[in-house]
């Protein structure tokens, strides 16, 4: 008795698998601890501005309150106390300067960093990851990365929500190249910047 077996049935084709679970829980713990330090370096750096600008703000104060009691004293004193005067209210003008280039780095309103990487970190797409991220104060944003499939990436773009920058990325360029015809993975760029060449 002879039974035929038929050998090209899906059941008896090897499945490729492109990323195993433990791959992917991976990659997302990298990318977790990625941000949380991305997050606490920033934390940290506003902390010392902080300190900086009370510091800064106090040693005003202290020059104002001399300079007060040089002048009301200058008219009895010569020339030497209206020198002092003088070399204090040059030493107020550049704290002054210093105090507004201070207040012009504060920006934890203008621009939220650790938000925007929450929010990558939380929009993921099996099968496209990001390589790259470069966001400026003035708001300009550029997202690297790879795809198994480019039509991934508008369905990228698409689930991205309504926040300033990804808005921006929305109205920018997006740039697709394939740098092994062998594969079939593509690299892309999304840019805020729809003039920018690349």
């Amino acid at each position: 008795m002879y039974q035929q077996i038929n050998l090209y049935q899906p059941v008896f084709r090897r499945q490729r698998k492109v990323f195993s679970a433990a791959t992917l829980l991976q990659i997302i713990g990298i990318a977790a601890v990625l941000l949380l330090g991305f997050y606490s370096h920033a934390q940290w750096t506003l902390h010392g501005l902080d300190s900086t600008v009370t510091s800064l703000s106090t040693q005003y104060q202290q020059l104002e309150a001399r300079l007060g009691i040089l002048e009301s004293a200058g008219s009895d004193s010569g020339s030497g106390i209206s020198a002092e005067v003088e070399r204090l209210q040059q030493t107020l003008i550049k704290r002054q300067a210093l105090l507004d280039g201070f207040s012009r780095l504060d920006f934890r309103e203008s621009t939220a960093f650790s938000e925007f990487f929450e929010t990558l970190a939380r929009q993921t797409l099996p099968g496209l990851w990001l390589t790259g991220i470069s966001l400026t104060e003035d708001g300009e944003t550029e997202l690297r990365g790879s795809t198994l499939n480019p039509t991934l990436v508008p369905r990228y773009l698409q689930a991205m929500p309504g926040q300033p920058r990804f808005v921006a990325l929305h109205q920018g360029s997006v740039h697709l190249t394939r740098t092994d015809t062998e594969k079939t993975a593509v690299d892309f760029i999304l840019s805020s910047n729809a003039g920018e060449e690349l």
